[in-house]
């Protein structure tokens, strides 16, 4: 079972100038709060499995003060602890203007990652097929009917879960929208998958869906990976996309992995230098809406960005604009008040410059940034 993945960061650590005489210290040492929170646990009772499958819940930061819908990256063996660390915390920095905010949702395999492969005696699929109806029939539904889901899913799995990822692929290509696969073992039942490839699914494919395969030149994985490129080079629609990279020393399922992953798979989410008024942004994220499917906002650091450089430039009336923008898409967001009362003050209205700061913060009190601002405010 995996445990809860909590870093707890005390403000000694952080800052051997507070004194612990300073009420704010006490208090967090005294409650033990987290400064940073990586993961919930839960489980599901799976009818298909018999069995109680552990699960790890990542929200992003703001969804309990959103009202957006997130895409759902599900996660093949959240018992690594570590990894499932990696992948919750990567999805929130980057979240915040590399890529669209996600749902992580960690599977956690008791018995092992190998249970989803063939069996060793006589190939035997049927357990990881019975693990594909079980994210058809049972796991997804459950997500989506527990969390504001968009319909965009990516499944990621690294090793035995990697061979997972691409069977799953191979057998049911609409079930995700994305594949991921680190370091993937395809070396087991080669002939069945190149056989799956050439007259499976994946071969009368019309909705764009995309596989991706990351893995280190030092694991023996080179001329798998090679023929099985071949083959699906030769065999795959045009509306599949198909990419794979060898790294160089990288070992086992690559640290990296991750992070390649996410930028192959949003590109052009966020190109600063062409996103310089609010026109080109909302065309640009309406551009990528339609692209995966689901409505995707401009991130609220990236709206505030661009607000707060017109202020800068003196181009208040637009950024009067930007900033109503943001209130609109975002009415709990943090930024887009403190954005709105930089405004105010850069126009002399230092009342309401206040009124919207002190919302930020009401919002958020721990809202460092906007402090800062209100100190400036009454200096």
């Amino acid at each position: 079972m995996i445990l809860i993945l909590v870093f707890t960061l005390f403000l000694n650590a952080c800052n051997t100038e507070q004194k612990v005489s300073d009420p704010d210290f006490t208090r967090s040492i005294e409650h033990n709060e987290p400064a940073v929170t990586l993961g919930e646990i839960s489980s599901l009772q799976s009818k298909v499995l018999n069995k109680t499958i552990p699960l790890a819940i990542h929200l992003p930061a703001n969804y309990d003060s959103s009202n957006k819908t997130y895409p759902v990256l599900y996660m093949l063996g959240s018992d690594y602890r570590a990894r499932f660390a990696m992948l919750a915390s990567t999805l929130d920095y980057m979240g915040e203007g590399q890529i669209p905010e996600m749902i992580l949702i960690g599977i956690d395999f008791p018995e092992g990652n190998s249970i989803l492969l063939p069996t060793r005696k006589n190939k035997d699929t049927t357990i990881p097929d019975n693990y594909i109806s079980f994210f058809e029939t049972e796991l997804m539904p459950h997500v989506d009917n527990t969390y504001r889901t968009a319909p965009f899913n990516v499944l990621y799995g690294g090793s035995n879960s990697g061979f997972f990822t691409v069977y799953t692929l191979l057998n049911k290509p609409l079930l995700f929208n994305s594949y991921f696969a680190s370091s993937p073992s395809i070396m087991h039942i080669p002939t069945v998958l190149q056989q799956k490839i050439k007259s499976g699914p994946l071969k009368t494919l019309t909705e764009n869906r995309s596989l991706h395969i990351i893995y280190s030149d030092d694991e023996d994985l080179t001329e798998i990976v090679s023929e099985f490129s071949r083959v699906v080079k030769e065999h795959k629609p045009e509306s599949f996309t198909y990419k794979t990279d060898e790294l160089v020393n990288q070992g086992h399922v690559p640290a990296m992995d991750f992070t390649q992953f996410l930028l192959a798979l949003y590109p052009d989410f966020n190109p600063y230098e062409n996103l310089d008024s609010l026109d080109k942004m909302t065309q640009h994220f309406d551009m990528l809406s339609k692209r995966y499917g689901y409505k995707i906002l401009p991130p609220i650091w990236v709206i505030f960005h661009l607000g707060f450089t017109n202020i800068m430039s003196k181009n208040l009336i637009i950024a009067e604009e930007i900033f109503q923008y943001s209130i609109e898409v975002y009415p709990e967001g943090k930024e887009s008040y403190l954005g709105m009362g930089i405004l105010r003050r850069a126009q002399g209205q230092l009342e309401s410059a206040r009124v919207m700061i002190e919302k930020a913060l009401t919002i958020d009190p721990e809202f460092s940034l906007a402090k800062r601002w209100l100190q400036r405010l009454e200096n």
